[in-house]
């Protein structure tokens, strides 16, 4: 079409530039549309319109009838408005609805499938929650935990390899002689039994302190397991390779020592450890595509981080830091030393940064959308990162409760936990989220497909409908934007097909969103 457009760029960032021309780009593809109904309405009434593949750039609005060129101008005005405010694109989150709302001090939770979670308690107790039902039941068979300060039953995680060996990993405060230590253990989830509980390691030394245990847990895709310990509230445990205080830890997934730790054979250095130099990590996640490992940590008052995690790295605590003492007195001058990592991103004043996620949306692997639960900011940051650089951050639920954990559901819900009030809440999302991971437990006839996909001319969805119910399926662009709506109305059971037209849509990625009662799917599309 030739629409030309400008920008003032002497109150603009680069980056909010980038997004801005994007928005204008999609307020373009807006109008190419718009411009195909007024084409289609004026051919109905027996008035022509210049077709669009013919059209000069030079000649496009002179040729336009008045009242259709000063629409286009309000139309193109108001969309630039909506681009220049963010309108539609800001990443927010919501509540949606609350599952649970009479839970005693929440820790950690992760999913069995869509439908089932997991979820600690830091009192020492486990239980198995049903989505749909809302049923929960407590598991027997839990290891005695010391509750003591920030101590108790902290972290679950399962085994990748779950649905075949049914293993969950527990981190816990554990009474020792002298005091209390962070340890790590599994056992075999059986109905709502953990048979088999057995303790695979212990944090040494042993301290009479009640602060700073962690404890986070994390595979990566070779079955390694990732550990956080804290660092007892004694800041010299950091920096010392001789205990395992401080640092995050690296095993089988049987608790023995990978050959391939960065400390094996070193001397007066413990094995298990894999970086040091961190204060208290309460939130470790995996890039879902890079499979690199990413922690954030506790500052004291200011100087929270997150670290991309790398095998024999010092992360600086106490050494360097962002923070001061909690009583306002410096704790070094130096932010950076040679040999000690920088992090990625650090929140001066403090957030308390507990839970994080990694979310699903179809992002290119040096991307990311990081959510991250904050305990004394009591919001969810939504942390945008590019090239491990920090993009962008927006807050969401401003007040709600202190937030101790978040995850994306292998379906792509977003769930979090939180204490004060103590709440399970499901969550939605101000723009499309997306995820690739299918539940297993859906008969293939029965999934929600598109195919071909990538496609330059026409795509066809299937998608599976379990009752007689109103169904509307839309597209969006990937900043959210609804680009149009394909259908919305009442289908019957079974499988149905749609096609889709594309040969209007500008190349790129965009999202199918299949709305049902009580679910929502979407699919990643890409037109070539």
């Amino acid at each position: 079409m030739g629409i030309q457009t400008q920008v003032d760029t002497r109150f603009v960032d680069q980056y909010n530039l980038k997004v801005y021309k994007q928005k204008l780009n999609i307020c373009v593809s807006y109008l190419r549309i718009s411009l195909l109904n007024i084409q289609i309405t004026q051919n109905l009434r027996g008035r022509k319109v210049p077709k669009m593949k013919k059209m000069k750039k030079s000649n496009f609005f002179s040729e336009l009838k008045g009242n259709i060129k000063w629409g286009m101008i309000l139309m193109l005005a108001t969309f630039v408005f909506m681009a220049k405010s963010g309108f539609s694109q800001t990443p927010e989150l919501f509540e949606e609805k609350v599952l649970i709302n009479n839970m005693a001090a929440p820790w950690a939770f992760t999913f069995i499938n869509n439908n089932e979670v997991l979820f600690t308690e830091k009192q020492g107790k486990i239980y198995r929650y049903t989505i749909s039902t809302g049923t929960m039941n407590e598991i027997s068979g839990v290891p005695a935990v010391s509750q003591n300060g920030q101590g108790g039953l902290l972290d679950i995680a399962l085994h990748p390899g779950f649905s075949t060996n049914n293993l969950v990993y527990l981190t816990y405060a554990v009474v020792a002689s002298g005091g209390q230590t962070t340890a790590l253990g599994r056992g075999k989830l059986v109905g709502n039994q953990l048979q088999n509980f057995t303790e695979l390691f212990r944090a040494l030394p042993i301290r009479n302190s009640g602060t700073h245990f962690g404890s986070r847990i994390v595979f990566d895709r070779n079955n390694l397991l990732y550990m956080s310990v804290g660092d007892r509230g004694a800041q010299e445990n950091a920096q010392n390779k001789n205990n395992h205080l401080g640092k995050i830890l690296r095993f089988n997934d049987d608790g023995t020592v990978p050959a391939s730790n960065p400390l094996v054979g070193v001397p007066n250095t413990k094995p298990e450890i894999y970086c040091w130099g961190n204060r208290n990590i309460q939130g470790m996640a995996m890039h879902p595509g890079t499979g690199e490992i990413y922690a954030h940590e506790h500052g004291p008052r200011g100087g929270d981080e997150l670290n991309l995690i790398k095998p024999n790295t010092n992360y600086g605590w106490p050494a360097v830091t962002f923070g001061i003492n909690y009583d306002g007195t410096p704790i070094t001058p130096d932010t950076t030393l040679a040999g000690m990592e920088l992090p990625l991103t650090y929140w001066v004043p403090s957030i308390a940064p507990s839970g994080m996620a990694f979310i699903k949306k179809g992002q290119p692997n040096n991307e990311a959308d990081i959510l991250i639960g904050a305990l004394a900011g009591t919001h969810i940051h939504w942390l945008k990162m590019k090239d491990n650089k920090r993009v962008s951050s927006t807050r969401s639920m401003n007040g709600y409760a202190r937030f101790r954990d978040i995850r994306q559901a292998p379906d792509g819900k977003i769930y979090a936990m939180t204490e004060s009030p103590n709440r399970f809440v499901l969550l939605r999302s101000s723009v499309p989220i997306f995820t690739s991971t299918e539940d297993k437990t859906i008969p293939l006839a029965e999934k929600d497909f598109l195919y071909p996909n990538p496609s330059s001319g026409e795509s066809t969805l299937s998608f599976y409908v379990p009752d007689n119910q109103f169904v509307s399926v839309r597209i969006f662009s990937t900043n959210g934007v609804l680009i149009k709506e394909l259908t919305s109305q009442l289908f019957s059971e079974g499988q149905h097909l749609l096609l889709i037209e594309n040969e209007k849509l500008p190349q790129g990625f965009y999202y199918i969103q299949i709305n049902k009662k009580g679910s929502r799917t979407l699919l990643k599309y890409i037109k070539i």
